[in-house]
């Protein structure tokens, strides 16, 4: 049996897998808007970053150290070595099929006992299944080395990740890549180019579709999300490290910002209207106190109305999803979960839902 055999035996082992609103100020500049009516000015751009191949190779520390993340990890993580391998299905169809035949996903991370006991933060796992409790897929992060299991504890948050998103058959189908940041996050989302690209030696050719940049705030919560739209190919294979797209290549799709401590979170397009959501659910306060365990609502369109709010709305009009703009919303929701409600995160287990309401 293989190491990712071995990987997704123990992914099958996974347990089956709401506050309020405030719209997107009209003055909100989007940064390289996809939408051809708002003009782009002085301030609306993203600002240009330092190559990410060359912000690794300081590491996260300043030195030259290249193995930070440069070098593949292929020697310390068999996931990701077992993910450069052939597919066991058809990637195309399995991503089709976890992203496309749902309107609604749930995500549940995996328990991990010594994050519960002594604090100290492992891999993430996580199963998706649909609302009925059937297995789509799983997402799992790369584990690596000692030194980089020790460089978890120290940095965190900040700590740069690898995760692999596979079908139900253990095939790979998405790959996010987050690099080292100190202070707004950004993971990048791969698929395979043309869906079945593989080099000669039978490695994925990767093509960079999508990007989530974490935006600064004191205590809101804030998201913008690029979807590329430029023919230009951002390409790498898996064992390279994270190439640096241009800033022209993208253009936002959609932007989040919610509330103090929010447990919900909306994806909204230039004019406002929500697109989908995120939703992390309460499990029970022992789950939320003492365990590192999470599940998410992952919606590909606006949730339906509340029978009983009889608020009067505008009228809107429902747009389908594409299939990278749903692989992307799920990005999103690994980033989410990272970012504030794992075990290092600031808003971790056990505080977020004392302000579970909370959306202002």
């Amino acid at each position: 049996m293989n190491p990712l055999s071995r990987s997704t035996s123990l992914l099958l082992n996974l347990p089956r897998c709401q506050p309020i609103l405030r719209p997107l100020v009209s003055s909100r500049a989007y940064a390289l808007s996809r939408f051809p009516e708002r003009n782009i000015g002085n301030g609306r751009r993203r600002s240009r970053v330092t190559p990410l191949r060359a912000r690794l190779s300081r590491g996260p520390t300043g030195s030259d150290d290249t193995s930070y993340e440069e070098r593949p990890s292929t020697e310390e993580s068999p996931l990701w070595d077992e993910s450069q391998r052939g597919p066991f299905s058809d990637p195309e169809e399995g991503l089709k099929k976890l992203l496309l035949g749902h309107e609604e996903l749930v995500i549940t991370r995996q328990m991990e006992m010594l994050n519960i006991f002594v604090g100290f933060e492992q891999a993430n796992r996580y199963a998706i299944t649909d609302t009925e409790g059937e297995t789509l897929g799983y997402i799992a992060e790369e584990p690596r080395g000692f030194l980089s299991t020790f460089g978890r504890q120290i940095f965190r948050t900040h700590r740069p990740f690898r995760a692999v998103v596979m079908d139900a058959s253990g095939t790979p189908v998405l790959w996010l890549r987050r690099p080292f940041a100190w202070i707004n996050s950004r993971m990048f989302a791969q698929r395979l180019k043309d869906y079945n690209t593989y080099t000669p030696e039978g490695e994925p050719v990767l093509d960079t579709f999508g990007e989530v940049q974490q935006l600064w705030h004191p205590w809101r919560r804030r998201y913008d999300l690029f979807l590329k739209e430029s023919p230009q190919r951002v390409l790498s294979v898996v064992s390279e490290s994270q190439p640096e797209p241009d800033t022209e290549v993208f253009t936002q799709l959609a932007r989040v910002d919610e509330g103090f401590l929010a447990w919900r979170f909306f994806l909204r397009d230039a004019r406002g209207e929500e697109m989908a959501s995120i939703r992390r659910v309460f499990r029970g306060f022992g789950r939320e106190l003492f365990t590192d365990t999470g599940r998410y609502f992952v919606r590909f369109s606006r949730l339906p109305p509340d029978p009983e709010d009889l608020t009067p709305r505008a009228p809107s009009v429902d747009r389908e999803l594409s299939l990278e703009e749903r692989a992307l919303v799920l990005a999103m929701s690994v980033n989410v979960d990272f970012d504030y409600f794992s075990h290092h995160s600031s808003g971790g287990p056990g505080i977020g839902f004392w302000f579970f309401f909370a959306g202002e």
